[in-house]
């Protein structure tokens, strides 16, 4: 069995976890990130590194035996800063990195996503999100060691349940998730899911009752 490390992120990460979100991007939103691929590395490292603090906090990686990093995952808590996924200057930056026309793709399916605003006002729960494992990587068993690890940190916190939002369209991940013990709470319907990106809300207890 390969042996992974969880560790919390930290800033010299970002240029690692930048590529791990692009990949993230190509998978579940193709349209979204154009232009070259350096480029859409280094517009995601100005989005992380803008949120400051809030871009790290909560937020794991996971390393494998040579200590390469194959994945990254956030916890988000009730009350904590939210991280900005647009920080201001995004545009400017995009501009310079990716050009106009990317550019203006990337904001038309930021403007999709508005639509789509899951609002976690659950307070006994903590949002696991920006979760992806490497392409390279998958099947060996990283990615649920790594939501086991963010699943363990919010029940240190002594929050009872796990929330995380999947798009309608990635079966995959549903999959993956349902066998990690999630069950669908949520669904966007109606206008906003023709407008926007349809997602689904999951949900797993990590306390025992």
């Amino acid at each position: 069995m390969p042996t992974f490390t969880i560790r919390p992120a930290t800033i010299n990460d970002v240029p690692d976890i930048a590529r791990l979100i692009v990949e993230l991007y190509h998978a579940e939103l193709p349209s979204a990130l154009r232009g070259t691929r350096s480029g859409q590395e280094r517009l995601v490292a100005y989005t992380l590194r803008a949120n400051g603090e809030a871009a790290l906090a909560h937020r794991y990686v996971v390393c494998d035996e040579q200590q390469q990093m194959i994945g990254t995952g956030m916890v988000q808590f009730p009350g904590a800063p939210v991280f900005e996924r647009a920080p201001r200057g995004t545009i400017a930056v995009a501009l310079r990195e990716i050009g106009l026309l990317p550019t203006l793709q990337l904001a038309a399916t930021v403007s999709r996503t508005l639509f789509g605003v899951y609002r976690h006002d659950d307070p006994q729960s903590a949002l696991i999100h920006s979760v992806v494992v490497a392409a390279a990587a998958r099947g060996r068993g990283a990615g649920q060691v790594l939501i086991a690890a963010l699943e363990d940190r919010i029940r240190a916190c002594g929050l009872a349940r796990a929330r995380l939002q999947v798009l309608a369209s990635n079966t995959g991940a549903q999959r993956f998730y349902h066998r990690l013990g999630y069950r669908e709470v949520w669904r966007l319907e109606g206008w906003r899911a023709r407008l926007g990106w349809p997602s689904l809300v999951m949900e797993k207890d990590v306390v025992s009752l």
